[in-house]
């Protein structure tokens, strides 16, 4: 025979993982968009195909992490813009000789998201900035620690875009009278 307090106990311990710490795997959206695009990234970057990888790359993100599908330009829900701002590349470290041992890369994007529904603005930002560090000791390639950086970014923004639905409109300011 288990105690009354033991069961009670083993009731939390059992329930306690079912709370799920309000972790979520797919983000909230109003019910009116259901569906969104993605033009092709602008790239002011000299880096061939960012633009291309990294759009790519955020589809990929908002299917995973939404019941978004995808549509084409002019008939989806939500539409999305940006452009590729800067793409840095920097050595940390290097060998005795001057080869390249550890490096960072810095990749940032403006975004623009529309909510064509409703003809409002959905999300904006400016200058969303990721980085990844590697090393080149560890097999890693420059290519390996972009793509890495891409799919780090794409994953930020649809975090950012989508994770605090819904956005608060900026309050008005009083005017000055």
């Amino acid at each position: 025979m288990i105690p009354p307090r033991a069961r009670v106990l083993l009731l939390i311990l059992l329930l306690l993982p079912l709370a799920g710490c309000g972790y979520k795997t797919k983000f909230e959206l109003p019910e009116h968009i259901r569906t969104f695009s993605v033009n092709t990234f602008r790239n002011k970057t000299l880096e061939r195909n960012l633009d291309f990888e990294f759009t790519e790359a955020l589809i990929h993100e908002i299917c995973a992490r939404t019941n978004l599908r995808v549509a084409r330009p002019g008939e989806a829900d939500l539409e999305i813009d940006g452009e590729i701002e800067s793409f840095e590349r920097h050595a940390l470290r290097r060998k005795r000789y001057g080869e390249r041992m550890e490096m960072r890369n810095l990749l940032s994007v403006n975004i623009e998201m529309f909510d064509t529904r409703k003809n409002v603005p959905f999300f904006q930002a400016r200058r969303i900035v990721e980085r990844v560090e590697f090393s080149l000791n560890l097999g890693q390639t420059p290519r390996d620690g972009r793509d890495e950086l891409v799919r780090e970014l794409a994953r930020r923004v649809a975090a950012l875009a989508f994770e605090h639905w819904p956005h608060q409109p900026p309050e008005a300011k009083a005017s000055g009278g």
